[in-house]
């Protein structure tokens, strides 16, 4: 979830509860300096596949100075002469590649490398930055921050779209993902956390280092680090760990205690949690301003609510697991997720997922639950409108009274195992869809998710059964 969503996401409270891209040219033996994203068409690079970053990162708030090196394990899918990573602000002190120093220079938001020798097509590679400097974060198109952000304890760093290359030289983009290692020293007194399992923290003069490590891959925008005077709320076990500001502390206990539950929950509909880690961060940070399901641990800059956490932990599957392959199918990630809060209520006390569904109907056809169409977001400034979320949501709603929920649900869990650690786009969307109920959808889809109009009430299929239901839990709210 991210900024322009946080009035539908309480919209959508009270209404639940009653209250692989074309690469940009390059020279023979040239990486791509860009994957081509309609949206972001410098992000990423071409002409090699990264499969582990080994990350160890110092910081030190009070002078809010930063101090890194990463080692980054890839294998050349061409012959590089000359490749680059994204990486904006900072000072890079030095370059190796397997062990040699190598040449680099700076354009823009690009580290341009030149190994010596070369690197042949095939071949596995391990390119060394050593870094430092006060990062800074991006501006997106729509006006919110992401990057890294300091906080008045420390820093919280969020990715989505591009803010990791902030304080990471990566491979920004969603196609290459890969597992991660993280080594964060911090000031005595201090946690720092990031994605994946913990794996243990030690003392080192003035510093404590934790250690966590993301075993399954993961893109780059969903990559987390935060830093301050957090306390772990339960057990801070490896698989499992939740990070809460004391200040945002009795306010996230009612959602927080029900995390497991929901996954639970999320399990029956979905098919099997994707990660072996899982948990959540809550900061007291008022710069960020909204929340972000950073993998295996969503990220939420304040207490969160129910809703909310139902919706970032809906995106382990949709959008982490799952992930786009181009950035203009954001409804695949936010459409998804706010349809698992309709589908979450519907079954704890809430209103139907059809009532609710019916109420928006009639929203007049200028409202901007309508527009922009949310498989066709015009440009950056509306990757996250309104629409894109709710008309999305009501995209799949819509499809279930078609087919029927049976149906329904079996091309979510299909759609979630078939592209389980990859990427996949909206036509491939629509041709499971069709595959799995056996009707010919496009027409449907084109109306839902491409025409600027508002789209037509559905006529209800036959009933061909609920939604999985999960167990009743002692935890569940009822109203």
């Amino acid at each position: 979830m991210r900024p322009r969503a946080a009035a539908a996401g309480i919209a959508f409270g009270i209404l639940l509860f009653g209250g692989g891209s074309r690469a940009l040219s390059a020279g023979a033996g040239d990486g791509a300096a860009g994957l081509g994203d309609p949206f972001f068409p410098k992000a990423g690079n071409g002409g090699y596949d990264v499969r582990h970053y080994a990350v160890h990162l110092a910081y030190v708030p009070r002078i809010d100075r930063l101090r890194a090196r990463v080692a980054i394990r890839s294998r050349a899918t061409q012959p590089l002469r000359r490749f680059h990573l994204d990486l904006t602000g900072l000072t890079v002190t030095g370059v190796e590649v397997d062990g040699r120093r190598a040449g680099f220079h700076r354009r823009g938001g690009e580290l341009i490398v030149d190994p010596a020798p070369a690197i042949a097509a095939g071949a596995p590679f391990r390119t060394t930055v050593t870094y430092r400097g006060v990062p800074r974060p991006l501006q997106d198109p729509d006006g919110s921050l992401e990057g890294w952000i300091a906080t008045d304890d420390g820093a919280v760093a969020v990715g989505e779209p591009l803010g990791t290359q902030t304080w990471l030289p990566c491979n920004n983009y969603l196609t290459d993902k890969a597992r991660f290692d993280f080594a964060l020293a911090v000031p005595h007194g201090l946690k720092g956390i990031a994605n994946g399992r913990f794996e243990g923290r030690r003392r080192r003069g003035r510093m404590d280092v934790f250690r966590w490590s993301e075993r399954q891959p993961m893109a780059t925008y969903l990559a987390l680090v935060s830093i301050g005077r957090m306390r772990f709320f339960g057990p801070l076990r490896a698989g499992r760990a939740i990070a809460v500001d004391p200040r945002e502390l009795a306010r996230s206990r009612p959602a927080l205690r029900r995390l497991d539950e929901i996954i639970r929950f999320e399990s029956k509909l979905f098919g099997p949690y994707p990660f072996t880690a899982r948990g959540a961060v809550v900061e007291h940070a008022p710069r960020l301003g909204y929340a972000l399901e950073t993998q295996t641990r969503p990220v939420f800059d304040r207490a969160p609510g129910r809703t909310l956490l139902v919706h970032e932990l809906s995106h382990q599957w949709f959008g982490d697991s799952v992930s786009l392959r181009r950035w203009p199918d954001i409804w695949l990630n936010e459409g998804f997720a706010t349809f698992a809060e309709l589908i979450y209520a519907e079954r704890h006390g809430g209103s139907s997922a059809r009532r609710v569904f019916r109420r928006l109907l009639r929203e007049p056809a200028r409202s901007p639950i309508w527009h922009p169409p949310p498989g066709r977001p015009p440009g950056p400034s509306k990757l996250f409108a309104d629409s894109v979320y709710i008309r999305g949501a009501m995209t799949l709603e819509a499809l279930r009274l078609k087919i029927g929920s049976r149906s329904l649900f079996g091309i979510l869990r299909a759609w979630a195992r078939d592209h389980r650690y990859g990427n996949a786009t909206t036509a491939q969307f629509i041709a499971l869809a069709e595959q799995r109920s056996g009707r010919q959808l496009d027409a449907f889809f084109r109306r839902w998710l491409f025409d600027p109009r508002k789209p037509r009430a559905v006529r209800a299929a036959r009933p061909n059964g609920r939604a999985p239901a999960p167990a009743p839990s002692r935890l569940a709210l009822r109203r």
